[in-house]
């Protein structure tokens, strides 16, 4: 895996109940359904939290925007 491929991106789903957006980090620009997520950084931190293995994060009716690193 190279730098290039992954991808930081910022949550922008307005969420019904006032839910959090945090920015996670995929091994790949997410298409379709769902992507794999290594890593998070929770609303409101500059921490980067990495998953002991990646995680399938359902993307159905959420938003992204990505960040340049």
């Amino acid at each position: 895996m190279t730098s290039k491929s992954i991808k930081v991106m910022q949550e922008t789903t307005v969420w019904s109940d006032g839910g959090a957006n945090h920015t996670y980090v995929f091994k790949d620009k997410p298409t379709g359904r769902s992507a794999k997520a290594i890593a998070y950084i929770p609303a409101g931190s500059k921490t980067v939290q990495r998953f002991k293995k990646p995680i399938d994060l359902d993307l159905k009716g959420r938003t992204f925007v990505e960040l340049t690193v």
